[in-house]
């Protein structure tokens, strides 16, 4: 494993240097470690300051089309072969460059990259499940989760305050949650902002926390 690392860091400076170029192609195919190492790769190229060209073409022929395509000053694309990579580096006008490299273990004990897509929406999903309010005009301030939540609840939302409207105020991370209607400021309790939203729709009366005409003090 100590030899995966040390093929890590090679990558990750192959990277850095690729991305001082200014921009990069990068694909790769094979694997999940081949996966791996083009991500470490394209990480160092975009911390020095390049534009990273991740691709889905899957051949070293392909990576150096679309770097030439493209005007790209350099493009990599990395396979893995059993438990070795082979790296394929042209800089787009036809000169290539390959090297064979090991894989430092067993393929297998490499680690598979997940996307989960639509969490925002799913989120929200599972915040409201069956939850509707009254309806009616909302702001919201926040993450767009947020908003998708008021959306499902019933409301009409816009993105910015509306007089008359309640406003739903979130910090930036969707942990903690305000509620401003008619002229009383309300923080329903929840484990994140959109709970704390289905929350203030189960209980409207909740105490409100602070009274803009009683000074901002806090009610008790």
């Amino acid at each position: 494993m100590e030899r995966r690392g040390e093929l890590g860091q090679e990558l990750y400076e192959l990277g850095l240097r690729l991305g001082r170029l200014g921009a990069v192609a990068v694909g790769s195919g094979g694997g999940p470690l081949a996966r791996a190492l083009a991500r470490i790769a394209g990480g160092g190229a975009a911390l020095s300051g390049g534009e990273v060209k991740f691709h889905d073409g899957d051949c070293a022929g392909c990576g150096a089309w679309v770097g030439r395509y493209y005007n790209l000053p350099a493009a990599l694309f990395i396979r893995q072969e059993g438990d070795g990579v082979d790296i394929y580096l042209s800089d787009g006008e036809g000169r290539s460059f390959h090297r064979r490299l090991d894989g430092g273990g067993p393929a297998s004990a490499v680690g598979e990259w997940d996307l989960l897509a639509g969490a925002d929406c799913a989120w929200a999903a599972c915040r409201v499940g069956e939850r509707r309010a009254p309806g009616g005009l909302a702001a919201a301030e926040g993450p767009a989760a947020l908003t998708l939540a008021l959306e499902r609840l019933g409301y009409e939302v816009a993105d910015r305050p509306v007089p008359g409207a309640v406003l739903f105020r979130a910090d930036r991370e969707g942990l903690s949650l305000t509620v401003e209607q008619g002229g009383l400021t309300f923080r329903p309790v929840g484990e994140d902002a959109l709970e704390a939203a289905a929350s203030y729709v189960d209980e409207p009366q909740a105490v409100p926390a602070f009274r803009p005409d009683g000074g901002g003090t806090e009610q008790k």
